[in-house]
């Protein structure tokens, strides 16, 4: 992808969870905690820059959005997806795909 010197695309969750590690101020997400058991990641998100207004966000880290369901995690527990790629149509949980993000970001 030759991303900000990222040179590859990801081909796993560690993948997805430096990229997004690269990007997340820009896309208004304040990381306060990542980890290893589920949720993998807590923090905010600017839900208003004006008034400087914060959410917090459980976020699951994740290659394709389907492997969510595969690990049976619960959709009470989370509030973001971050994966490379959205493939689970029927997501029950907001998901934010970085393989689109990255081609946004990059102008393309």
């Amino acid at each position: 992808i030759d991303f900000r010197g990222l040179r590859f695309a990801p081909i796993n969750e560690q993948g997805v969870v430096y990229l997004f590690g690269m990007i997340s101020k820009e896309l208004g997400f304040l990381i306060e905690s990542i980890r290893t058991e589920y949720p993998d990641c807590e923090g905010k998100r600017c839900v208003d820059k004006k008034e400087n207004r914060w959410e917090s966000v459980r976020i699951e880290f994740e290659y394709k959005s389907s492997n969510f369901q595969e690990h049976s995690h619960s959709p009470e527990d989370c509030d973001v997806i971050v994966c490379w790629l959205h493939d689970w149509e029927d997501c029950p949980v907001e998901v934010l795909e970085l393989r689109s993000t990255t081609r946004k970001l990059k102008g393309e």
